[in-house]
C-alpha cells in the first residue's frame, strides 16, 4: 500500500447534496491543539490550499467491525454540513461542490473559522454582540441595519436567559453607537417591560411606568374602546348603541373645524371626546322619564304631569356602573385621568422617543403596574402611535 494512503487518518467516504460523511481511524489524532472536536466544530476538506471547503460537524457515529485477523475494530463516522468555500484566503458561502474523492480532511484552523464571520459583513455595517458558541474568542458580527429592520425572535424555556440576551443586544447597540457605529444614530429602542426587570440593565434610559406614563384614551380604536368600556360578554346592543352615539356626538361637540368635516366624524375618528360626558349620557338614558302630556286628576300628585319610563330606563345600570368604576379606578389614571384629556399628541410622543433634553436611545416602559385587563390595550395603543409616527 502506498505510504500516502497509509498515513490518512480521515477521509470523505460519501458526498450528499447537503452533507458529507467522513471516516476517522483515530479520533484522538484528529483534532487541533486549541480545540477538542464536538458537534458544531468545523472541518476543512480540500484537494489543495487554494480551494478549501468548510463544513460543520452535525453528528458522530461509531462503526464496530473486525480486522482480517478477527480482532474488533472501531471506525468513527462524522457527518458534516458544508458551509462554503475558502478560496485564496476569502470565504464564499455556498460555492463549488468538492471533487470526488477529496484527498484531505482536517479540523479547520482558527483563522479559517474567523474568516467565515469577519468577512460576512462589511466593516461599516458590522454590529457585534455575540461570540461563537464553539469558541468564545471568535466574534460573530451581523449587519446592524438589517438586524434592526427585521423581526427578531429570541425563544427559550423559562430561565434560559431570554431577558439577559435582549438586554445584552441592546446594551451593545448603545455602546457601539457611542463608539461611532452609525447604524443607530437615528434609531430608538422601546422596551415593553412586563415583569419590571430591565431598569437596572439601562440606568441611563428614559424610564416610564404607571406613575409618569400618560396615554390619551380617545386615541383608542373602536374595538379597544368597546373592549374597555362595554361588557362584551353580555352582548347588549343597547350598551353599544348608546356608547357609540355618545362618543360620536361628543367628538362633534369638541370639533372646531368646518361643518362639512364635522359630518364626516365617526366612531373611529382619532378626535378628542370627554368620557365623563359619555357617562352622563348613559346615566340620563338609564333614568329617563318622558312627559306624557297628561296630568294626575286626583291624589297626592293631582295636577302634576304624568311621566312614563323611557325605552332604556333601568336597562343601562350595569353599563353605567362599569363606566363609573373605570373612570374612578386610580390604577387607570394614566389612561383616563385629567392629563389624558389635555395631553397633546406631540407630548405623547416625547415620552417615548429621543427628543429635546432626552438624548437616550432607549425607553423602558414598565408595564408591571398596569392592570391586566388593559395591558394588551396599552401595548397596542403605544405601538400604533409609534408605528404611525415612524411611518
Amino acid at each position: 500500500m502506498p505510504e500516502e494512503l497509509e498515513s490518512i487518518n480521515a477521509e470523505v467516504i460519501a458526498v450528499y447534496p447537503n452533507k458529507i460523511k467522513v471516516s476517522v481511524d483515530k479520533l484522538e489524532d484528529f483534532q487541533l491543539a486549541e480545540e477538542r472536536l464536538k458537534v458544531g466544530s468545523y472541518l476543512r476538506v480540500s484537494d489543495n490550499d487554494n480551494a478549501v471547503m468548510i463544513a460543520m460537524i452535525e453528528t458522530f457515529l461509531i462503526e464496530v467491525g473486525v480486522d482480517k485477523d478477527g480482532n474488533p475494530t472501531k471506525k468513527y463516522i462524522i457527518e458534516a454540513n458544508p458551509l462554503g468555500m475558502l478560496r485564496d484566503g476569502h470565504f464564499e458561502r455556498g460555492g463549488d461542490t468538492i471533487s470526488i474523492p477529496p484527498k484531505k480532511v482536517e479540523p479547520a484552523k482558527l483563522e479559517e473559522i474567523e474568516k467565515i464571520y469577519q468577512e460576512s459583513v462589511d466593516d461599516n455595517d458590522k454590529f457585534t454582540f455575540a461570540t461563537l458558541a464553539a469558541n468564545e474568542n471568535i466574534e460573530v458580527p451581523v449587519d446592524g441595519n438589517k438586524f434592526f429592520n427585521k423581526h427578531i425572535a429570541i425563544i427559550g424555556s423559562t430561565g434560559s436567559g431570554k431577558s439577559h440576551t435582549v438586554a445584552k443586544v441592546i446594551q451593545e447597540a448603545v455602546k457601539q453607537k457611542e463608539k461611532g457605529y452609525e447604524g443607530l444614530n437615528n434609531s430608538h429602542i422601546i422596551i415593553f417591560d412586563i415583569h419590571s426587570e430591565y431598569k437596572t440593565a439601562f440606568p441611563d434610559a428614559n424610564f416610564l411606568d404607571i406613575n409618569n406614563l400618560v396615554l390619551p384614551y380617545w386615541l383608542l380604536n373602536s374595538d379597544e374602546l368597546q373592549e374597555m368600556f362595554i361588557d362584551t360578554e353580555a352582548n347588549d346592543h343597547n350598551q353599544r348603541n348608546v356608547f357609540k352615539e355618545a362618543v360620536v356626538e361628543n367628538r362633534k361637540e369638541n370639533f372646531t373645524g368646518s361643518d362639512v368635516d364635522k359630518e364626516k366624524i365617526h366612531f373611529d375618528s382619532k378626535l378628542y371626546f370627554d368620557i365623563n360626558a359619555v357617562l352622563k349620557v348613559a346615566r340620563d338614558k338609564n333614568e329617563e322619564q318622558i312627559d306624557t302630556g297628561e296630568t294626575y286628576a286626583t291624589g297626592a300628585k293631582k295636577g302634576q304631569p304624568k311621566l312614563t319610563q323611557g325605552s332604556l330606563y333601568g336597562r343601562l345600570t350595569n353599563f353605567v356602573n362599569r363606566l363609573e368604576n373605570k373612570i374612578g379606578d386610580k390604577r387607570l389614571e394614566f389612561l383616563l385621568g385629567e392629563k389624558s384629556k389635555t395631553i397633546k399628541f406631540e407630548d405623547t410622543l416625547k415620552q417615548f422617543i429621543s427628543y429635546g433634553d432626552n438624548k437616550s436611545n432607549v425607553t423602558i416602559i414598565d408595564l408591571s403596574g398596569i392592570p391586566f385587563e388593559v395591558l394588551s390595550i396599552t401595548v397596542s395603543l403605544i405601538s400604533r402611535i409609534l408605528f404611525e409616527y415612524g411611518y
